[in-house]
């Protein structure tokens, strides 16, 4: 029943619902942490069948609302009871540490000015503690509910992308492949012109209706979300886009075209008024390279050293299933295109390179790369390895040696390098890697397209932060042998 009522919300009660739930469970916890950190504090009997009476001081109430009252307005001033600013990457849970941090710092302030009342340094370590702990849990729990409600409900975002193009049907593929957050691209707008002049007869593209009619087709078609592809349009296009959806209350989001790959390195700039975006350097040089090799070698040993059992038992698994080596060794590219031998455990039968050219015309994706689903080269323990992508343990040896880093693009072989286009070959500007970005957003299931895509985005935007991220979030889809065939 309430399924129901939440599916017929309009996307403005559906944001005050969920702020409001986020509200009330911020308050409970808040209240919460302050009795669990008083009663640790003062009743350490609490371990004890009988728990005794007690009162609670006033001067600890007093702090305690000034700290929960705080907290609320520092909340709601960082955005966190905003629907449309809580979103992966958008540094949600570090506003929530900051919010927590800065009141504690206040309260002691406060407390110390004041000076009527010296509080229990032990209870004010406490309350920040679980405060913190406490609301981000529960705040997990509930995203994760919403997206189960989102799913079962099938509550979907729908959205319309303004602008036609290369890049109008990279996004529209893409996002009906993003689960996570239930995008529905519903179709294109574009002006009249280009419509009746270019567009007129393609089936790639759903078209809606002319951008002269924006404000008319959003209500009609009940459009959330509306997607500007801003390569496709001069400034004063987008200004009366931007005006004009400005009594709409959908969420706007800017398709930034060429500068999609540097959005981490961006940052604005006024200069006499002026609004410049900055861009910083790479960082694949100086110091930021050295620590980058040094995480390489240090893990790379630990790896090697602990995987050492298993490659013996590995070994022979593979031995018993079919004839030929444990090994595999291939040529591959590397950084500003050195080869290199790179080493797997094998997974095909002997005669796998020969069975290739016969198997081509069942490639599942477009691009230079060779992909089949049930591929019948593949042995039976094969299947497995590469499920779990245990075959690309021994890769640890490439790292010892230098060829490859653990995080990076995946290295090609020579016959994919020849059929690359220009800007497919600048993935080859820095070190090849074991893991890397679309290893974990998707693996076997993306196309080609979007694999370079997602290479390039990496170099662009590499850190040393961004590297342990992709090696922590490669394990549970190792794990869960996520698009892997």
């Amino acid at each position: 029943m309430i399924f129901r009522y939440l599916k017929k919300l309009s996307r403005k009660n559906k944001k005050l619902f969920y702020g409001f739930c986020l509200l009330l469970n911020d308050l409970i916890f808040l209240i919460f942490s302050f009795y669990l950190s008083y009663f640790i504090r003062f009743y350490k009997s609490f371990l004890k069948i009988s728990v005794p009476t007690y009162y609670i001081d006033k001067n600890y109430i007093f702090y305690s609302l000034i700290f929960i009252i705080l907290t609320i307005i520092f909340f709601a001033f960082y955005r966190l009871y905003d629907w449309d600013k809580l979103f992966r990457g958008s540094g949600y849970y570090f506003r929530i540490f900051k919010a927590i941090s800065i009141n504690i710092i206040i309260i002691i302030i406060f407390g110390y000015l004041l000076e009527t009342f010296s509080f229990s340094r032990i209870w004010i370590t406490l309350l920040y503690l679980f405060s913190l702990a406490l609301i981000m849990v529960s705040r997990f729990i509930i995203e994760n509910i919403s997206r189960y409600i989102i799913k079962k409900i099938g509550l979907s975002s729908k959205t319309i992308i303004i602008g036609l193009g290369e890049d109008g049907k990279r996004i529209y593929k893409t996002l009906n492949n993003y689960k996570v957050e239930n995008y529905e691209i519903i179709g294109f707008i574009d002006k009249e012109e280009k419509i009746q002049k270019i567009f007129r007869n393609n089936k790639e593209h759903f078209i809606l209706g002319y951008l002269e009619n924006l404000n008319e087709i959003i209500k009609k078609s009940r459009a959330e979300k509306v997607i500007i592809l801003s390569n496709e349009f001069n400034y004063e296009e987008i200004l009366n886009m931007l005006d004009e959806l400005k009594s709409t209350n959908v969420m706007v989001l800017m398709f930034p075209g060429f500068f999609e790959l540097s959005a981490k390195r961006m940052q604005m700039r006024e200069i006499g008024g002026i609004p410049l975006i900055q861009l910083a350097n790479i960082g694949f040089s100086g110091l930021n390279l050295f620590y980058k090799k040094i995480i390489d070698y240090i893990l790379g040993i630990i790896i090697f050293i602990f995987f050492i059992p298993i490659y013996l038992i590995i070994g022979l698994i593979i031995k018993m299933d079919s004839r030929g080596p444990v090994f595999y060794k291939q040529i591959r590219y590397t950084n500003n295109f050195k080869k290199f031998e790179m080493y797997k455990f094998r997974t095909m039968y002997l005669d796998a390179e020969k069975k290739l050219e016969e198997l081509k015309d069942k490639n599942i994706t477009r691009g230079p790369i060779f992909k089949m689903r049930d591929d019948p080269r593949i042995t039976r323990v094969g299947k497995f390895l590469r499920k779990y992508s245990i075959d690309e343990i021994p890769q640890i040896i490439n790292v010892l040696k230098g060829n490859l880093s653990l995080v990076g693009p995946r290295p090609p072989i020579p016959s994919e390098v020849e059929k690359y286009e220009g800007w497919h070959k600048k993935r080859l500007n820095v070190k090849q890697g074991v893991t890397g970005l679309w290893q974990t957003s998707g693996r076997s299931d993306l196309n080609f397209e979007e694999m370079v895509r997602l290479d390039l985005y990496y170099i662009q935007n590499w850190s040393i932060g961004l590297d342990i991220k992709i090696i922590l979030k490669t394990i549970p889809v190792i794990l869960f042998g996520k698009g892997a065939y």
